[in-house]
């Protein structure tokens, strides 16, 4: 998993790096709420260089789908 993204997502739901995995869902995670999802776009945007879309925002639902979406914007998360 890639280190960077890792970071990001662990410090915008204050997880610890190991607790983050693809299968990690918002339903998993006690403070993935509406704040915290926007949070996290504006994370992923300063981090990657992105703008993400509603479309795309609707989408971030789960660590493999926040993958899935920086992928299709260009993101190179090195797997």
């Amino acid at each position: 998993m890639n280190e960077k993204l890792v970071s990001v997502l662990a410090e915008v739901f204050n997880l610890q790096p190991d607790q983050i995995v693809p299968e990690l869902t918002k339903e998993n995670v006690g403070s993935w709420d509406s704040l915290k999802q926007m949070d996290l776009v504006i994370s992923l945007e300063r981090q990657y260089g992105v703008t993400l879309q509603v479309e795309d925002i609707i989408q971030l639902v789960s660590v493999a789908k926040i993958a899935e979406v920086l992928k299709r914007k260009g993101v190179d998360l090195g797997d």
